[in-house]
């Protein structure tokens, strides 16, 4: 699984936006999905999440271990699979995600208003002058390819095909995860700039020591006086359990968070109305770890086309297939977020 370079047109993305938000009577940069805001469109548009990204896969794999038998007493193979690799990903869940026609989101910005004054009586009039300015943000392609070969469908004992995409689409939502944090388009530009390296404005050093209270509430007022509105704060596992530890030196009973966490994090909290969640891709060294503070009315995932399965030349013995996701990370207004960073 991986971000490829894409040579299509923007007459091409407009053909694969119709073929798919369009045929689902999905417009144009309307917000089909923000689970912070209750908006779920995915049910009217035919097909649940789940139902999107789980049609059929294939599995390459034909070999597995060794088994002794013993007399007329078969080894029974378990059915069910451990994933040891599976990974959270809340922030592909939780993020609004908004459907955009065309290779790029283009958008229009105010930077400063040209402001109002009181005047004299009669006084001559001049107007004011707001600063506009347009911003873009590219499209970006991310792809998983599988392969069931022939004689693994004809003797495995569960469905090789759905196994493969279930462990693909997790390979996408992963991707997906990792970039939407650490995603550097500098360094790689196949993928999309993620949020560590797109809150700079309100970036603060924390000098290698541990957060306190008084220093999240800082953060949260901090962004509040650059007109944002902090409600997603993410960090890592050992950083959330400190803070929930500050917490409990005081307080028997955190309150419990407002909205249905149903991607698995069960224990998330809030502090001044700011819901507190750890991710498994922030940063986890001592000095390195980080607390990313979001408005999630200005970071949002801008989608040409959300999770497609398709069928792939048959050239052999074998199902081929790929998944397919073509859209970017937006964070349109990057001084309203705060980044706490170098936490010991």
């Amino acid at each position: 699984m991986e971000f490829k370079a894409s040579g299509m047109s923007n007459v091409d993305a407009e053909y694969v936006f119709e073929s798919g938000f369009g045929k689902m009577g999905i417009g144009n940069e309307e917000t089909y999905y923000d689970p912070l805001r209750e908006v779920n469109k995915f049910t009217e548009m035919g097909k649940s999440y789940e139902e999107a990204v789980t049609k059929a896969p294939t599995m390459d794999t034909t070999s597995g271990g060794t088994f002794t038998g013993y007399g007329l007493m078969p080894p029974f193979l378990d059915p069910s699979i451990v994933d040891r690799t599976v990974r959270l990903t809340p922030l592909v869940k939780l993020l609004p995600r908004k459907a955009v026609k065309g290779r790029s989101y283009v958008y229009d910005l105010i930077s400063a208003k040209g402001g109002a004054t009181f005047l004299p009586d009669d006084s001559p009039l001049s107007e004011q002058v707001d600063t506009r300015s347009t911003a873009t943000v590219n499209m970006k392609y991310l792809y998983a390819v599988g392969r069931v070969t022939g004689p693994a469908m004809a003797s495995a004992r569960l469905d090789l095909m759905a196994e493969d995409i279930r462990v693909k689409t997790a390979s996408m939502n992963e991707a997906l995860e990792n970039t939407i944090i650490n995603g550097n388009a500098t360094t790689n530009p196949l993928e999309f700039t993620g949020l560590i390296q797109s809150i700079t404005t309100n970036a603060s050093d924390n000098a290698g020591v541990a957060i306190d209270l008084a220093t999240i509430r800082a953060d949260i007022n901090t962004s509040f006086e650059a007109n944002g509105l902090i409600d997603l704060a993410v960090t890592d596992g050992y950083t959330f359990n400190y803070i929930k530890g500050l917490l409990t030196d005081f307080q028997r009973i955190n309150s419990e968070a407002k909205i249905g966490m149903k991607f698995g994090i069960l224990d998330a909290f809030e502090i001044d109305g700011v819901l507190f969640i750890k991710d498994r891709y922030m940063p986890t060294t001592a000095t390195q770890r980080e607390i990313l503070y979001l408005d999630t009315r200005y970071v949002f995932m801008a989608v040409l086309q959300d999770y497609t399965f398709e069928e792939l030349a048959k050239t052999n013995d074998s199902k081929k297939y790929m998944i397919k996701w073509y859209g970017s990370l937006v964070v349109n207004f990057e001084s309203a977020m705060v980044r706490r960073y170098n936490l010991a």
